[in-house]
């Protein structure tokens, strides 16, 4: 999968969904059957490896509405971004990984990740 840019304001929400889908054997897309899953995002500093946000499935801020569709629905609180310092998050780099009950685990999106101050105080 293409590197994707996750772009965040401090002290904001972001939210953001996603469908997994495969190709089968025809062709044709579909989706991949995420039902008892566990997903988690997390944004780290590229050269120090520091934890800079997490979300997972576990605490409820990564949702899976309609699991058997492949469905993803993240949350980013604005709590989780406030209080950081954007200077940390120069080098940050972002992903998105999907474990199945089975220990597989997929690393769905990934890519660089910023953080920039907003200007309404």
């Amino acid at each position: 999968m293409d590197e994707q840019s996750l772009e965040l304001v401090s002290g904001t929400t972001f939210n953001f969904e996603l469908i997994w889908e495969m190709e089968a054997d025809n062709g044709r897309l579909q989706p991949v059957d995420i039902t008892g899953c566990s997903v988690v995002l997390q944004v780290r500093d590229g050269a120090s490896n520091e934890l800079l946000l997490s979300c997972t499935s576990a605490e409820g801020s990564i949702t899976l509405p309609e699991p058997s569709q492949g469905h993803i629905a993240v949350h980013i609180a604005p709590i989780k971004t406030v209080s950081q310092d954007i200077n940390a998050w120069q080098d940050a780099r972002w992903e998105l990984r999907v474990t199945f009950p089975s220990d597989d685990t997929y690393s769905l999106v990934r890519g660089w990740a910023t953080l920039t101050k907003g200007v309404v105080q």
